[in-house]
């Protein structure tokens, strides 16, 4: 802070600045200097996590994490998290939408082409009832029969919705298996870091001290936390 005063002493002499200048080139070096003040004595993560956390404070309250008492306990790495990794996670997820609790080899072996094949079919097959239950419903105006009316109208609208499910769940499939061609082009290269992170702020809305046991992830270039979850 002392070589930002002294270049600032030096400019002003040197290029003899006008009052009004002097004032506004006053505020920047307060600014600046409170910015340094703020982030002193942290490392890299501690800074990363000091920026998280100011961020959602700052959007979720409009309060400034400095006048907190934001104290980090720890903060370390416990894991890369690489491609492998997350098309692991993406076969579970793949596997959960064929069957709740999937058992590990049929989140192993389950297909997506084959799955996408039965999806398929079964869009098909409920287009084709909500046509004919259509074809009943006309019919059954032409014939006043407001009981068969009825009762093709509710088959056909089931029909309908069925065949809406059957698209979301393909859909869900085709997104799926879209990230996990990507992550398989490149199956050692870390997405993301993870770490574990105890810290503690004072509450602005209850004005009592609170501890939190935070998971952090970071992003690709692993210069910046970007979500998190309870340990």
């Amino acid at each position: 802070m002392l070589i930002i005063k002294f270049f600032f002493v030096r400019f002003v002499r040197q290029n003899n600045i006008n009052l009004k200048k002097i004032i506004i080139m006053r505020k920047i070096l307060v600014v600046a200097m409170a910015v340094l003040a703020v982030s002193c004595g942290y490392n890299k993560e501690e800074q990363m996590l000091y920026n998280y956390v100011q961020k959602g404070m700052k959007e979720n309250l409009n309060v400034e994490l400095s006048d907190l008492n934001f104290q980090i306990k720890n903060i370390k790495k416990v894991a890369d998290v690489k491609a492998l990794d997350s098309m692991k996670v993406l076969r579970l997820e793949f596997a959960k939408l064929w069957k709740n609790n999937p058992s590990k080899e049929l989140v192993d072996t389950l297909s997506f082409d084959y799955v996408k094949s039965f999806l398929n079919k079964s869009i098909s097959l409920q287009d084709t009832l909500y046509k004919a239950y259509q074809k009943s419903v006309l019919t059954a105006i032409k014939i006043s029969d407001y009981s068969y009316e009825y009762e093709c109208k509710r088959k056909r609208d089931e029909a309908m919705q069925e065949m809406l499910e059957y698209e979301k769940g393909l859909l869900k499939v085709k997104n799926i298996e879209a990230r996990y061609n990507i992550y398989a082009k490149s199956k050692d290269s870390i997405l993301l870091e993870k770490y574990e992170a105890t810290y503690s702020f004072t509450n602005p809305l209850l004005k009592v001290k609170q501890s939190f046991d935070k998971v952090l992830y970071t992003n690709a270039k692993g210069d910046e936390f970007v979500r998190d979850e309870k340990k």
